[in-house]
C-alpha cells in the first residue's frame, strides 16, 4: 500500500518534469518540484495568514472596562449586550442621543452609549471608548434593570458605536487544504522518485537456483556495461548462466530494440550486491532486485517472484 502511495506521488512530480527533460532546466534534476511545492505551500497559508493581518477590536465586556482591562490602543471594543435610550442625557461631553448599554454575560453591569439604536435583544457592537463623566440620575424601565435592581454604569467611558458592528475575522482555513495536499504529494514524490523501488525480506524458498545454461527474460533500468536505460522507460534484458573456469557464473546481456545484441556483461566472479523488493508504478507491482557490481548499477523486473528469486540466490543479498 505504501509502495503505491510512494508511486503516486512520484508519478505526479515525474508528470511535471517531464516537459523539462528536453530542455537545459534538466539539470536543475528535481528543484522545480520541490519549488512548485514551496509556492503551493505558500498559497495554502495564505487563507490563515492574511485575516491575521486584519486588525480588530477588543472583545471584552463592561466589567473589563471597569477594571482598566482594555489595551487596545484606540480603545476600540466588541461587546455583546442590549440597548435601552435614555431620555436624560447623563453627560455633557457630547450630544446625544443616549442609549444604556448592558452586557450580555454580567446585567449588572452597563456602559453609556451615542446611539439612538435600541435592541431589547442581546447584539454585537463596536466601538471606541472616550473618556467623559457620567452621572445616570433617571429611573430605568423593568426592563433595563434586574428584579428592580439597575446596573452599575461605567462612570468615566462613553462608547461611541460603529456604524455597523466590525465583522469578526473569518479564517477561510478550509482553502489551504488543496494546495498544502499536493505540495505534500509533490514533496514526497520529489524524494521517492518513479518508479518506486520498495525493499522485501520474502523469498520464495522452493526456488532453486539458475543452472548452466538457464536463463530468464527481464527488464532493466540502470546500466549494465556501457547499456544504459531509464527504469522509467526501462529496456530489455537476458539473464542467464554461464559455466567458466571458476564454477557457474551469472551474466546479464541487454537486448536491444534493433541490430545485434551486445556480448553478456558478468554479474558474478567479483563482488556483488543484491537487494530484493518490488518495483511500484500507479498501475502495477513487479518483483524486482536491484544488483550493483563492476559492471553492473540497475534494476531488473521480473514477470514472477519465483523468477527474481532464482536469479537472487546468485548473488549477495542484502538482509
Amino acid at each position: 500500500m505504501m509502495g503505491r502511495f510512494l508511486a503516486l506521488c512520484g508519478w505526479l512530480a515525474d508528470r511535471l518534469l517531464r516537459p523539462l527533460r528536453a530542455t537545459p532546466l534538466r539539470r536543475l534534476g528535481r528543484a522545480p518540484v520541490i519549488a512548485l511545492a514551496v509556492l503551493l505551500l505558500a498559497l495554502a497559508a495564505a487563507p490563515v495568514v492574511i485575516p491575521l493581518l486584519d486588525p480588530q477590536p477588543q472583545d471584552v465586556g463592561v466589567q473589563d472596562i471597569f477594571d482598566d482591562a482594555v489595551t487596545e490602543e484606540d480603545g476600540w471594543v466588541r461587546l455583546q449586550g442590549r440597548l435601552h435610550p435614555l431620555a436624560e442625557p447623563p453627560t455633557t461631553a457630547r450630544e446625544g442621543p443616549y442609549a444604556l448599554f448592558i452586557d450580555a454575560r454580567r446585567p449588572l453591569r452597563a456602559i453609556v452609549a451615542i446611539t439612538d439604536v435600541t435592541a431589547e435583544e442581546p447584539i454585537t457592537v463596536t466601538g471606541h471608548l472616550e473618556p467623559a463623566v457620567v452621572e445616570l440620575t433617571e429611573e430605568l424601565p423593568i426592563e433595563a434593570t434586574v428584579a428592580g435592581t439597575p446596573p452599575r454604569v461605567v462612570p468615566d467611558r462613553l462608547l461611541v458605536p460603529d456604524a455597523a458592528p466590525y465583522p469578526e475575522r473569518s479564517i477561510w482555513w478550509p482553502l489551504g487544504i488543496p494546495p498544502a495536499l499536493l505540495a505534500l504529494l509533490l514533496l514526497v514524490g520529489a524524494g521517492s522518485g518513479y518508479p518506486v523501488f520498495r525493499r522485501t525480506v520474502e523469498v520464495d524458498v522452493v526456488s532453486a537456483p539458475l543452472g548452466p545454461g538457464e536463463r530468464v527474460p527481464a527488464a532493466y533500468g540502470g546500466r549494465i556495461g556501457p547499456n544504459r536505460a531509464e527504469l522509467a522507460d526501462p529496456g530489455g534484458a537476458l539473464l542467464l548462466v554461464l559455466r567458466g573456469s571458476q564454477g557457474n557464473l551469472l551474466t546479464a546481456q541487454p537486448l536491444p530494440d534493433a541490430g545485434p545484441a551486445p556480448p553478456p556483461v558478468t554479474i558474478g566472479g567479483g563482488w556483488t550486491s543484491g537487494r530484493l523488493g518490488y518495483v511500484h508504478t500507479v498501475s502495477e507491482s513487479v518483483p524486482a532486485l536491484v544488483v550493483r557490481t563492476e559492471l553492473v548499477d540497475a534494476t531488473f523486473l521480473f514477470a514472477r517472484v519465483a523468477e527474481r528469486d532464482r536469479v537472487a540466490a546468485l548473488i549477495t543479498i542484502e538482509r
